[in-house]
This record gives C-alpha cells, sequence and structure tokens, in this order.
C-alpha cells in the first residue's frame, strides 16, 4: 500500500506539471543524426531554470523525470518501472546542502521522509535475455539560497550521454537486453541506485553488470578515469572494445568519492563508471554550467558505445 501511495503521489506531481504546461513535451525531443547537436539541446533543458537544478524530491527532479519518461516513450522502449510505468518511486529523508571544501554537499537533517523521489527506467529488449544496465544519475543540487546549481557536466552531461546512447541504438536488437536507468537522488548518497538494488523491477538474477556515467562532459581527447569494484566477461569486454576503440581509462579506487555503480558491487553485481579525469572541475559549484561542456569527445563516447551495445 506505501509503495502504491507513493507511485500516485509521485505521478500526481508529474500530471500538475504537465496541466501547467503551456506546451507538452511531446514532440519536442527531436532525433536526428547530429548527436553533438542534440547533446547540446539536452543540456540546454537539464540545466535551464525550469528544471531548477533537479535536487531530489523537488519539482524541477520531477520536471526532469517527466522529460526522460517522454525521451524513453518516443524512442520505444518498453517501461521498467512500477505500474507499467517508467518511474521507480522512493521516499527520502529531509537533507540539508553544506559546503565542505569548497564543494557543496547534502547532510541529513531528519530522519523522517520529507519527499519523494523516483528512478526512471526503460526497457530495450535484445537478442539475450541477460540485461546490462547503462545509466547515469539526473539529480543535482537545485536552488540555494536563490543560486542556481545547474549541475552540467554533474551529471546532465552523463544524462545526454545515454539519451543519445539510446537514439543510437533503438531501432537496433542489441545483442544483450539493455535496461537504461536514470537514477534519483543520487547526490544525497546513491539512494535511487541502492533502492533499486534492493526492490529490483526486473529479474534480479538476469542483470550481468552496470555501465554508469557520471561527470563526462569534459572530457579531453579519449581518456577516461574509471572507478571499478567487480567485473566480469560482459564487463571486461565492454572495457576491453573501448580501449580497441581508443579510449584510455585509469582506473583509480578512491574511497572518498564513488557512484551508482557501487550500490551494485555492494549486491554482487560487477560494473563501473566513467568519469573525466578532470570531473572535480567546477564540482558541485554553481560555476557547472552547460557552457563548460566539451560536445565533441562526448560524441565520439556516444559513438563508441553505440558500436559496442549493437
Amino acid at each position: 500500500m506505501k509503495r502504491a501511495l507513493l507511485l500516485f503521489c509521485f505521478c500526481c506531481t508529474l500530471l500538475l506539471i504537465v496541466a501547467c504546461s503551456t506546451q507538452g513535451q511531446q514532440g519536442e525531443i527531436k532525433v536526428n543524426q547530429d548527436i553533438e547537436q542534440d547533446i547540446k539541446e539536452h543540456l540546454l533543458v537539464l540545466c535551464s531554470e525550469k528544471m531548477a537544478g533537479r535536487a531530489g524530491g523537488t519539482k524541477g527532479e520531477a520536471e526532469t523525470a517527466l522529460y526522460l519518461a517522454d525521451f524513453l516513450q518516443e524512442n520505444g522502449l518498453k517501461p521498467a518501472g512500477e505500474g507499467e510505468t517508467f518511474f521507480q518511486t522512493f521516499s527520502i529523508k529531509e537533507y540539508a546542502p553544506q559546503k565542505v571544501g569548497g564543494r557543496m554537499t547534502f547532510g541529513p537533517v531528519s530522519s523522517t521522509a520529507k519527499g519523494t523521489s523516483a528512478n526512471v527506467l526503460g526497457l530495450l529488449e535484445g537478442r539475450k535475455k541477460e540485461v546490462v544496465i547503462v545509466s547515469a544519475h539526473y539529480d543535482h543540487f537545485g536552488m540555494i539560497n536563490g543560486q542556481l546549481y545547474p549541475g552540467a557536466n554533474d551529471n546532465a552531461s552523463g544524462v545526454a550521454a545515454v539519451l543519445e546512447i539510446i537514439t543510437g541504438l533503438a531501432e537496433e536488437k542489441p545483442e544483450n537486453t539493455l535496461l537504461f536507468a536514470f537514477w534519483g537522488s543520487e547526490e544525497k548518497g546513491l539512494i535511487g541506485s541502492r533502492y533499486f538494488c534492493l526492490n529490483p523491477t526486473i529479474s534480479w538474477e538476469q542483470i550481468k553488470g552496470i555501465v554508469n556515467l557520471d561527470t563526462v562532459g569534459n572530457l579531453k581527447e579519449k581518456k577516461l578515469l574509471g572507478w571499478q569494484e567487480k567485473e566480469n566477461e560482459e564487463t571486461r569486454e565492454i572495457t576491453e572494445q573501448l580501449s580497441e576503440a581508443g579510449w584510455q581509462i585509469s582506473w583509480q579506487k578512491d574511497p572518498g568519492h564513488s557512484s551508482d555503480h557501487f550500490s551494485f558491487s555492494l549486491k554482487n553485481v560487477p560494473g563501473f563508471t566513467l568519469l573525466s579525469p578532470d570531473w572535480l572541475k567546477n564540482n558541485h559549484t554553481s560555476l557547472d554550467t552547460e557552457k563548460e561542456i566539451k560536445t565533441a569527445p562526448l560524441r565520439e563516447l556516444v559513438l563508441s558505445f553505440i558500436d559496442i551495445l549493437k
């Protein structure tokens, strides 16, 4: 009953957003062959004042979830959330922003549930039933003291890349079944991906690995930073093909930082997160704007993944 109520409340928020819009999102997402231009368009939407920094549990995050779900639907993906929707909702506690070492973070304020967040999930069926998750978190820090934190690199860049990977594969029958996942409330402690791991919406036994993209917007050439806890044949094959495509991955274990692949490693699912080696530049500040995003190397990363996953 509690799960149904959360989904009902989140969907009501989405309906309110649609009702208050002068135009729906339908038709606004245009598919064309210019990946770089499409990335720019996604960034403009995701970093706009309408999305209000996409903080977990806010209207801005719900606006973004609707944008993503519309995109999945228009590209023919199968809903993989709750109740035959693209959404998997969950409650979140009260958090407040706090600055640590020049970067903004979230700290818990109360153990009482204060809002509803959501993962956005779409399935592209492949030739095999085994599932590889391709993901990015879509939340950021919202508005703090009247200042917009647009989160262009962290992580509108990863979201835009995954959206364009979907565009490139939507009419394909990829080898593996692909679950495209956009995690909510990552900035508040990987909450969305942790919730999915405890409450999977697809058969857990089918999940063979996860590829997560986070802060990839200021890449230089074909150099990536990688965080990995566990690997298997599927994930190793993907990284080897990235290497064959010219990408250099510097693998790093940093106990002070992590991303959504870590939630899966705790449940013994192999995977990794790819980042820009310069991912900390302007990270968690109001200076992380779409003007700083390097779309050309991001386009090359998208093309590499389309080729690898098809």
